[in-house]
């Protein structure tokens, strides 16, 4: 394509500055003046041949961005405006950044406000918020988050290439990128972003049931290897460290792997931090991940010695004891309250989906969620036990052995039933997706006693992210349940998907079956 208009011979310093260009010789004043060398320019016959197809697909592409960007108001604008939430406007704001953002810090951030139930990073995210620029990466991490969680109460897919989450985490990617670049001193708002765009990728892979494959907690792993130098000082920047420590630590556990060996020296640089029951759950958690990847060479390896299985089983059985005597430790309101009767449980929540005519309830969706946690560690370890005691009763019957094994069988069960008891607490009576502080939904609760107003937001926020990992647990292969249990499970994981409107990927035949009720 041959150019139209009158061709410019400036050498390429100055047409990217977009600048006159002298083309003087043997140099133009203006690399002259910054003591630069001028590369000269092309002849004027190259000029005017020059081809202009990517000057035209610039302009093609920027016309389409623009179309896209109306688009994606537009849709959100649609959609926000048919909820009847009071937490979502029927008008969209006009900064969707802004409203995602307080969005996500109204509805999940104040929770949960007891020091002694906080695990996770996101409880301590606030006070480091307050304090950073807009030039800090967090910014446009937390609004990625915000954005996601904000489509998915909307019914907007957060993986579409309209999504305004996905324009946020990019932005996210580049100022991370940018702040490690120019600085040498990683802040807490770094470490912070880091994680936040891992649990970005994290909300994406539970709303459309994909892998989740993000790279971002590695790379918080090596930020913080980074910070040793500087020692964290402050309570908010060690409750930070812990934080992504839980991450990590049940990152492992669910893909079955080793925590990497400098994780577990973590602890070591939060002296001043008090050691709630989640930590110290996770210190032991730490040693039931690394034992459980040992134990998966029992089923692979036909060379083990029998010297190593019974060390892996008196590891798993001592590590158990440590598991049980932890529950000594916990909080006496921390106990769950079991409850049975029409006056406890309504008969919408039992229809719903009610394991064994009862249900319990706890103080808070936190600590139900670190209570569940220790079940599925005790479950992982029981299930080690099973595999020692296989491979040693090989050509040998043993009643021992026998006796051992139907312990554990025994004590799996006990823990399954645990985690199906708290389902309706998690879920109460909801069948399809609603409104994050809906209180007409009905949830079980203490005879004389009402559901607390913050339960409706927490359970609708937290509930079905923390109870699907859960289940997931009990729908593993191996995991022996009573005859019809598996199904049951299976049911609630289904019922789970219509409330959070998740969409299975096709790349995802695992935890799509999973999600079934399937045995894998």
């Amino acid at each position: 394509m041959v150019n139209p208009g009158k061709p410019s011979r400036g050498c390429d310093v100055c047409r990217k500055r977009r600048i006159k260009c002298d083309e003087a010789m043997p140099s133009c004043s203006y690399c002259l003046k910054k003591k630069v060398t001028c590369p000269l320019y092309k002849s004027q016959f190259d000029i005017a041949w020059r081809d202009q197809n990517l000057v035209a697909e610039k302009s093609v592409q920027r016309r389409k961005n623009a179309t896209e960007k109306a688009d994606r108001e537009r849709i959100a604008g649609k959609q926000l405006a048919k909820l009847t939430s009071p937490s979502v406007p029927r008008v969209l704001s006009q900064d969707y950044e802004c409203y995602a953002v307080s969005f996500f810090l109204s509805s999940y951030i104040p929770l949960p406000r007891d020091q002694e139930v906080r695990q996770g990073f996101l409880g301590y995210l606030y006070p480091v918020w307050v304090q950073t620029d807009s030039t800090s990466p967090l910014r446009p991490a937390v609004a990625a988050v915000a954005s996601c969680m904000l489509e998915a109460w909307s019914q907007l897919k957060p993986d579409l290439p309209l999504s305004l989450s996905r324009l946020q985490y990019l932005k996210g990617v580049a100022a991370l990128r940018n702040s490690l670049q120019s600085t040498e001193v990683v802040g807490d708002d770094v470490l912070i972003a880091a994680l936040m765009l891992d649990m970005y990728e994290q909300l994406r892979s539970f709303w459309m049931l994909k892998p989740n494959n993000s790279p971002h907690m590695s790379g918080a792993m090596a930020l913080v290897e980074y910070r040793r130098r500087v020692p964290f000082a402050s309570e908010t920047t060690q409750r930070v460290l812990l934080g992504a420590r839980n991450q990590i630590v049940g990152r492992a556990l669910s893909n079955m792997e080793p925590v990497p060996s400098n994780v577990s020296t973590w602890a070591d640089m939060t002296q001043d931090v008090p050691k709630t029951p989640g930590f110290r759950l996770d210190d032991l958690n730490i040693e039931v991940a690394n034992l459980q990847a040992l134990a998966l060479r029992l089923n692979s390896d036909t060379t083990v010695q029998d010297l190593s299985v019974l060390g892996i089983l008196k590891k798993a059985t001592e590590l158990d004891q440590r598991l049980l005597a932890w529950t000594s430790t916990i909080p006496d309101d921390w106990a769950p309250t079991r409850v049975s009767g029409l006056d406890c449980i309504s008969q919408s929540v039992r229809d719903a989906g009610l394991y064994q005519n009862h249900c319990d309830i706890y103080k808070s969706i936190f600590i139900v969620r670190t209570l569940n946690s220790h079940c599925c560690s005790r479950i992982k370890l029981q299930l080690t036990i099973l595999t020692c005691l296989k491979h040693l009763s090989k050509g040998n019957f043993n009643t021992a052995l026998v006796t051992a094994s139907e312990t554990a069988l025994e004590i799996i069960q006990e823990l399954a039933d645990n985690i199906c008891a708290s389902i309706p607490y998690h879920l109460g009576d909801r069948m399809t997706i609603g409104r994050i502080d809906d209180k007409v939904a009905q949830y079980p609760h203490i005879a004389g006693l009402s559901v607390p107003d913050d339960h409706y937001v927490g359970a609708a926020a937290f509930g079905g992210w923390l109870l699907t990992a859960q289940l997931s647990e009990l729908l593993s292969p191996g995991v022996p349940l009573r005859v019809g249990q598996r199904h049951w499970i299976g049911g609630q994981m289904q019922r789970v998907r219509k409330i959070y409107a998740i969409q299975p990927h096709k790349a995802s035949p695992v935890l799509g079956s999973i999600v079934n009720g399937m045995d894998a």
